[in-house]
């Protein structure tokens, strides 16, 4: 078994996504996320092929670690190359498979008492539900035909390999990791990553919507009770020394949730207001990602009783407590 890497610029966002292919003792190959529909995609695929020594035909398998444009939504094209299987959290299979699931796309009329529960101003949320379509529309979504689904605790065996899914929602609520039995590697998508804190992207359908943050935690102390040799996440680098990148992550989001303590101060302040001081820089999806993050740190620090929720008109204000 070999593992080989590559990475696919993101459209307008200026980093890359990782991809890998394992190739197996009989040189059947399997994909670790497909990356985005970006142009270079092709070429970096094709050159990975080419240097690992096998062909479309040989990608058996597409282990998506979540549903987020820039894993999978080059998974369609491969497919139709090679007829490889997709495996996908439930919890996620809708991201995958149709674009018009999204209340972004066809129900927007929900999706404007959310936003505005959360303090955007209504002359700002048609720019912000713009954002969003912007960046999940470029993909072709894939057929259910293609797709398997994975569970907690599931054994995935190959020719010399076996791959134990491990879900670790929090980012998506399906995300999911992937550990490698036979060397104790672990595939974290962006549940761990060591160059950013994965921000804790909710959805504005289910209950506790600002808890995305406490159920990342959560998914992060079962990628330390792994004990994993190493982890290779969705972006930047592999990672060698797992506890220490888990415990920076929970330190940046410590000092985040002080931030976030500083800016209500005595104030009594929506959402939408933290996340402008929180964040106040701009850029494509940034508004969509500043709300998640901070409803995320908002929603921890509920569950440790330092902040409370008061409702006026509507919209939910949040204050220490």
């Amino acid at each position: 078994m070999q593992i080989f890497d590559y990475q696919v610029p993101i459209p307008e966002v200026g980093f890359n996504a990782n991809v890998y292919l394992i190739k197996l003792e009989n040189s059947e190959s399997i994909l670790v996320d497909a990356g985005p529909n970006a142009p270079q995609a092709l070429d970096a695929l094709e050159a990975t092929l080419k240097k690992a020594e096998v062909s479309w035909d040989s990608i058996r398998h597409i282990l998506v670690t979540h549903g987020h444009y820039d894993h999978y939504s080059f998974a369609a094209q491969i497919v139709e190359r090679s007829g490889a299987r997709v495996w996908v959290h439930p919890a996620d299979r809708h991201k995958l498979t149709n674009a018009s699931d999204n209340p972004f796309f066809v129900n927007q009329e929900a999706v404007f008492p959310f936003l505005e529960k959360l303090g955007v101003q209504k002359a700002k949320i048609a720019n912000l539900i713009e954002e969003v379509i912007t960046s999940e529309r470029g993909y072709k979504p894939l057929s259910e035909s293609c797709i398997s689904f994975l569970s907690q605790g599931t054994d995935l065996r190959f020719p010399g390999l076996t791959i134990k899914v491990i879900h670790t929602p929090g980012h998506t609520p399906g995300s999911c990791c992937f550990q490698l039995v036979e060397n104790g590697a672990v595939f974290t998508g962006d549940t761990l990553l060591t160059q950013v804190t994965p921000n804790p992207v909710f959805d504005i359908y289910g209950e506790e919507r600002d808890l995305s943050l406490v159920r990342l935690q959560e998914s992060m102390t079962k990628i330390r009770r792994l004990r994993a040799s190493r982890a290779y996440p969705g972006h930047g680098k592999p990672i060698l020394e797992i506890d220490r990148a888990i415990d920076g992550q929970f330190s940046r989001m410590g000092k985040r949730c002080e931030q976030v303590l500083q800016i209500l101060g005595t104030k009594r302040l929506d959402t939408f207001s933290i996340a402008n001081e929180l964040f106040p820089s701009g850029g494509r999806y940034h508004t969509w990602l500043a709300l998640s993050e901070t409803l995320g740190h908002l929603g921890w620090l509920r569950i440790q009783k330092r902040v409370r929720i008061r409702r006026n008109a509507g919209i939910v204000y949040w204050e220490v407590q």
